[in-house]
Order: structure tokens, then C-alpha cells, then sequence
């Protein structure tokens, strides 16, 4: 019988790949090595290994969430997409500014900071423009910077 905690099925190659660099980037980003990685979230310095290296295609849940805790994430940050990555379809659709802070955002976020999720991507190309204004990448950042602190306060 097959335990909960348990993903339902293996993850595909992209899924593992962008896992893998996604806890490299944040682990490295809080000064870890894969080692102490390990040991905070109760495992083996293999099984970070074979993550970052996207071998594992079935981590379960429960370490998933070790992993997150200890990087001090979410399992949907672990697994977000680079929003850098977005189309070039996509791109023609957002004032420029805020295409710069996508393309440019391991420069310009903190190595703290999470990567640009899509829903936050909407909310900054919602923002009113009378068409006259040119907004550069980092008002964008300034602006989503404070949307993050926003969301938290309502938690």
C-alpha cells in the first residue's frame, strides 16, 4: 500500500530539472552546502544530490516539505518555473520594464527573495498606465516588493 505522503506519480524531466535548480539556487543563496541541507531536513547528502541532479523522480511529499521548511519556501516556489523563461508571445503583451525585471531578475532579486511567480506577473501588468509613463525594471521590483509585503499582512 502506498504511504500519503507520497507523490501519486514520477515527475517529468522539466519538472525535475527546474526542482533540482530551484534548490540549488535557494540553497546556496542561504549559504548551505548540500550537506547541511541534508542534515536540517532529516535526510542523506545523496538524496539532496540526486535531487539537484534531477536522479530522484519521486522525492515524496514529506521530504518536499523538510526541504521547503528548511529553506524557508514553499513546495510551489520549489517547483515554480523561471518566469524569465515566459514566451516571447508573452513578452510582446508586457510594457517593457517589467519584461527587463523577468529577464534580469537573478540580478536584480535578493538571493533571499523568491522568483517572480506568474500571479505576480498579472498584478504588475494590471497596474494603470496612461501610456506616457516608462516604467523601468526596478520601480517594477520596488513595486512588487511591496505586493509581497501586502500579501504577508494579510496572512
Amino acid at each position: 500500500m502506498k504511504q500519503k505522503n507520497e507523490t501519486s506519480k514520477p515527475l517529468k524531466k522539466e519538472e525535475l530539472l527546474r526542482l533540482g535548480q530551484n534548490i540549488k539556487r535557494l540553497r546556496k543563496a542561504r549559504g548551505m552546502n548540500q550537506t547541511l541541507l541534508a542534515e536540517k531536513a532529516q535526510t542523506r547528502p545523496t538524496t539532496i544530490s540526486t535531487l539537484e541532479n534531477a536522479i530522484n523522480t519521486n522525492p515524496g511529499w514529506n521530504l518536499l516539505i523538510r526541504i521547503a521548511n528548511v529553506l524557508d519556501t514553499s513546495i510551489h516556489q520549489l517547483t515554480q518555473p523561471d518566469s524569465s523563461n515566459v514566451s516571447e508571445d508573452v513578452h510582446e503583451m508586457l510594457p517593457q520594464g517589467l519584461v527587463d525585471l523577468l529577464r534580469y531578475q537573478d540580478d536584480l532579486l535578493s538571493p533571499t527573495e523568491d522568483r517572480i511567480r506568474l500571479q505576480e506577473v498579472d498584478w504588475l501588468k494590471k497596474l494603470p498606465m496612461d501610456g506616457n509613463e516608462n516604467i523601468g525594471p526596478e520601480e517594477y521590483l520596488l513595486i512588487l516588493r511591496h505586493f509581497r509585503l501586502l500579501a504577508r499582512q494579510k496572512r
